[in-house]
């Protein structure tokens, strides 16, 4: 049977990932093409856009708030930002199966990402060896990190016991994430406070308060919950750092660099000179903190080097203020295939999360 959504998915998406794999490029025309046919299938096929405009409306701009934030933090250039939001804009509300809130459509990108990670890690363990990764994960096993992780997943917990108990409301998902980083943005960023501490000093006192409102706080769900997580980001900083090792990254030399080109380490300033530093693309917090700490010149741009960028490294390259000859650059990775696979599951799961 004939889907529009499903017909379109297919096309554009052979049409667009065809382009990104070739040219590693993404023409604003495609994306203008796309939204049109998405504006046709939700006005006269799904009429999501006449029955249910406010639902539309907020979960488009869901997904673009997300999207923004996204390039913000420089974990995918501008076009794949406006991909993202235009397959979203072309899924009707009343076709997801689940209730995710405001934002039904993060399901899309929950997906695409699990497709983006199965790929990756199939790539680093098949370019890495053992010694290598068995040198990722012991650089990581160290006490100190697991007691960060639990002191952060338990103090999220906090702040959503005493949210979910004194006021009795149902925080949305993603108003939920949004407001978790701007408070730690908020503390660390503005106030100039240590995140460790203010752990702490929410994890004692949501204890007190539980005591005092005789609240549950801590349960065996929430210790499970905080060893699962605690070792699936051991995992994943460890793929961070054999992703260094399994040719996602070349060292150029700085005479050939060009533009477009999407360092994997920043230039920052250090005294009189210039040194460089890798770019850890973990979360938005760790760009936001990476940017604050180094204050770099280059290097967190994810629509890569432009032409002022690679003259100032060029301008110091002759002056002799740089402390290297090569600077390490990402291999580019076509995120429109994998957003359209990710998009195609999402429909044939009935808009609902299988990963």
């Amino acid at each position: 049977m004939f889907h529009p959504i499903l017909f379109t998915l297919i096309s554009f998406g052979i049409w667009i990932s065809y382009y990104d794999i070739k040219n590693n490029k993404i023409k604003n025309y495609s994306i203008l093409f796309l939204i049109l046919a998405a504006f046709f299938i939700n006005i006269y096929f799904t009429r999501a856009f006449i029955e249910m405009p406010l639902a539309s409306f907020l979960n488009i701009l869901s997904g673009l708030i997300l999207a923004v934030l996204i390039w913000i933090a420089g974990l995918w250039p501008a076009a794949d930002a406006k991909l993202f939001v235009v397959i979203n804009f072309l899924f009707p509300v009343s076709f997801y199966s689940h209730n995710f809130g405001y934002f039904p459509g993060i399901s899309i990108f929950i997906n695409s990402a699990c497709v983006l990670f199965l790929f990756l890690l199939f790539h680093i363990l098949v370019k890495t060896s053992f010694k290598q990764k068995k040198e990722a994960f012991l650089s990581q096993l160290k006490f100190s990190f697991f007691l960060r992780v639990a002191l952060m997943t338990v103090a999220i917990y906090s702040v959503h016991a005493l949210i979910s108990y004194f006021f009795v409301i149902q925080i949305d998902y993603l108003i939920w994430i949004a407001f978790i980083f701007f408070l730690f943005w908020l503390l660390e960023q503005k106030l100039k406070i240590k995140l460790t501490y203010f752990f702490v000093f929410l994890i004692i006192s949501t204890i007190f308060i539980s005591l005092v409102f005789d609240f549950t706080f801590f349960t065996s769900f929430l210790f499970f919950r905080t060893c699962i997580l605690s070792f699936v980001i051991l995992i994943l900083f460890s793929l961070i750092k054999l992703s260094t090792e399994s040719r996602f990254t070349d060292s150029v030399e700085i005479g050939k660099l060009k533009e477009g080109m999407i360092p994997a380490e920043m230039i920052a300033e250090e005294g009189n000179r210039f040194i460089k530093k890798s770019i850890t693309f973990f979360s938005f917090l760790s760009v936001l903190r990476q940017k604050r700490r180094y204050k770099a010149l280059v290097g967190f741009n994810p629509d890569g080097l432009e032409k002022k960028d690679l003259g100032k490294i060029q301008d110091l390259y002759r002056k002799g203020l740089l402390d290297f000859e090569t600077l390490k650059i990402s291999r580019t990775i076509p995120l429109a295939p994998i957003l359209f696979i990710g998009a195609i599951l999402t429909y044939f799961f009935n808009g609902s999360i299988k990963f």
